[in-house]
């Protein structure tokens, strides 16, 4: 693997903040259709956020209500839209830390959906995917050291009810951090993680059935979001053990190379029309000693600049969630950049419309 060229302090873009207001960026459509989380409600915006639509909202107990009161209450209780997507028919697909769930045209409240769990209580996704007809897959996601099985479902049914796909048992894997249909390849990619030979990249039969290994076994495979550059897959790892870096990965023989590193671990990513953006997270330790979230972005995939970055707030990032710049999901098919930020200074729990300057010379 190629050593990575050094980062560099002074590798900036400049980035003009157009307006922001409260809430967590969730998913942002092809015309540019935003949707924001506030707490367990979901918002929806088509002019950049200038105005709102309440859509729906996640059902809450009388304790997750009475906490909206209080920004660190819901840190402290990850009360958030953790995932968010929208099918063909305008049918929404959402997760929380509570479950998974669905919403249909005039629901008021999602419908939790219908989990083929059996006896080991689910643990809810860190992502949802969306496959060919509205196939929704999801993967478990919990503590890496719990030691039980952990499983694939997916749903043909709108994300109503989902069946096991596939099981790995305990110990062979931390949690999944995401699944992607690749379209060119006919399969999904399968990214888990955490330490040792947890961290890797499967496929999933289109069809659900087959399930195998593509690399495994180095931090190098321990991904979350990823690009598709037609013969590869690019990405920053998420990885506290190792420095953080962007890897391209080759389809066909599962080479990787390492291009240049990163001052964090990345969870986020999104394209903006011709951008593509990647975030960093403070994930303090031994070799990841950045005190900044920051975002980054790049025409080609190859040369980043940072465009924006915030220092991580003075609350316990172990019980009041790491320093991020949080992206949504989905793809828009025009530059405007939507971010959010968590656990900084000064931005956590509001979201931002920006756009490079005529300066920004990306």
């Amino acid at each position: 693997m190629a050593s990575a060229a050094s980062w560099n302090e002074e590798e900036e873009t400049s980035l003009e903040l157009v307006r922001s207001f409260p809430g967590r960026v969730a998913l942002v459509e092809a015309d540019g259709t935003l949707h924001i989380g506030r707490n367990y409600d979901v918002l929806r915006s088509t002019d950049a956020g200038v105005t709102w639509e309440h859509v729906t909202r996640f059902p809450r107990s009388p304790l997750r209500r009475a906490a909206e009161v209080s920004r660190l209450a819901c840190r402290l209780l990850r009360q958030e839209v953790r995932a968010l997507l929208r099918l063909s028919g305008g049918e929404y697909v959402a997760a929380n830390r509570e479950g998974v769930f669905y919403g249909v045209a005039g629901d008021h409240v999602f419908r939790a959906a219908a989990v083929e769990e059996g006896a080991l209580p689910l643990r809810p996704p860190m992502r949802l995917c969306v496959g060919p007809d509205d196939t929704v897959l999801f993967g478990e996601y919990g503590s890496s050291k719990a030691g039980k099985d952990v499983r694939l479902f997916g749903s043909r049914d709108g994300g109503a009810g989902y069946e096991l796909v596939h099981t790995f048992p305990a110990g062979e894997i931390g949690h999944v951090h995401n699944i992607v249909y690749d379209a060119s390849e006919g399969h999904y990619w399968v990214m888990v993680g955490d330490h040792g030979p947890h961290a890797g990249i499967g496929k999933l039969s289109a069809d659900l059935q087959r399930f195998e290994w593509f690399v495994r076994g180095d931090q190098s495979f321990r991904a979350v979001e990823v690009f598709d550059l037609g013969g590869y897959l690019l990405y920053a790892n998420d990885t506290e053990v190792e420095r953080n870096g962007l890897i391209e990965l080759d389809k066909k023989t599962g080479a990787a190379r390492r291009i240049r590193e990163f001052d964090g671990s990345c969870i986020y990513a999104c394209r903006f029309g011709g951008l593509y953006a990647f975030s960093t997270s403070v994930e303090p330790s031994e070799v990841n000693l950045s005190k900044f979230g920051s975002l980054w972005l790049s025409r080609d995939g190859y040369d980043w600049r940072r465009a924006f970055r915030a220092r991580k707030d003075r609350w316990s990032a172990r019980y009041f969630q790491f320093g991020s710049i949080v992206l949504p999901a989905g793809a828009s098919n025009d530059e405007t950049i939507y971010f959010s930020g968590q656990a900084l200074s000064s931005i956590d729990g509001r979201t931002y419309v920006a756009r490079l300057t005529p300066e920004a010379g990306l």
